[in-house]
């Protein structure tokens, strides 16, 4: 993949006074390329890819900070309910979202398998904060991780294939632990480190093809979006301003990185070519 900053789209959506918006916590891009599913202020909205543009709410009230397109018309989110939590599918269509899962814990994070059949999760059923899949068919619930309780699993992201899942963890000891990126082997069990420093890396997406990760890190500073090969190799930031940016997602054919930036005005959502 031959790489090519600068090309450029982006617009301010007017949710928040002052033009951006306010909470932004999540952002993602449908397999169709046609819409942005973004979460802002604890409700989940779709937008015109890659701006956001004619931007409406998918959830009212909702409590969420998180949301994943599904291969389909479908999207995935987690609420906070009395007693727990609960793992939502809704409908672009607006149908009355269906109940996936219900824990007296901790579900977080979402996101779907290539296929559809099977969703990862974070959550504290078991006492320590670990990785989790949902098989849709079966509604059977398998624990991935089991890690110290000490330790931290984020922002899980299943590579096209369906056989691996990335996501961040907060591993090791002592204060200078930070966020590092992992991907799991969902068939073996086996866990590779992809970065080993002391900077936030957060969010990793794979591309398209599986041979390239985006992902957050404050590496320079202010938080970039960055790329890298799957295997770690060739590590090269992709924006670089003074201003947070972060949530990266691809376009479906793989020739552009969406990602979010905090301005002055609020989040905007933003888009660059990648070649």
């Amino acid at each position: 993949m031959r790489w090519i900053l600068g090309v450029f789209v982006g617009f301010l959506v007017p949710l928040g006074a002052g033009g951006g918006f306010l909470a932004l916590t999540s952002l993602d891009w449908s397999v169709d390329g046609q819409f942005v599913l973004f979460c802002e202020a604890g409700d989940l909205y779709i937008g015109l890819a890659p701006s956001g543009r004619e931007a409406r709410p998918l959830t009212t009230g909702a409590g969420t900070d998180w949301g994943r397109f599904g291969p389909g018309d479908w999207f995935v989110y987690a609420t906070p309910v009395e007693g727990g939590y609960t793992l939502w599918r809704g409908r672009l269509s607006g149908e009355e979202p269906e109940e996936l899962l219900f824990l007296p814990a901790l579900i977080a994070r979402p996101t779907v398998s290539p296929d559809g059949r099977r969703i990862a999760f974070v959550s504290n059923r078991d006492g320590p904060r670990d990785l989790y899949l949902l098989d849709l068919e079966t509604r059977q619930v398998k624990r991935l991780t089991e890690t110290d309780p000490e330790w931290l699993e984020d922002t899980p992201d299943f590579s096209p294939d369906g056989r691996f899942l990335m996501f961040v963890g907060l591993w090791g000891t002592g204060l200078e632990r930070s966020w590092d990126i992992f991907i799991l082997d969902l068939l073996s069990g086996g866990v590779e480190q992809l970065t080993e420093d002391p900077f936030f890396d957060w969010c990793p997406r794979f591309s398209p093809d599986g041979e390239w990760i985006a992902f957050e890190s404050n590496r320079r500073g202010p938080s970039d979006i960055y790329f890298m090969r799957r295997d770690g190799r060739n590590l090269t930031p992709f924006t670089q301003d003074a201003w947070r940016d972060a949530f990266p997602c691809w376009s479906p054919a793989g020739d552009q990185i969406g990602y979010a930036s905090l301005r002055v005005g609020g989040w905007v959502l933003l888009a660059e070519g990648t070649y």
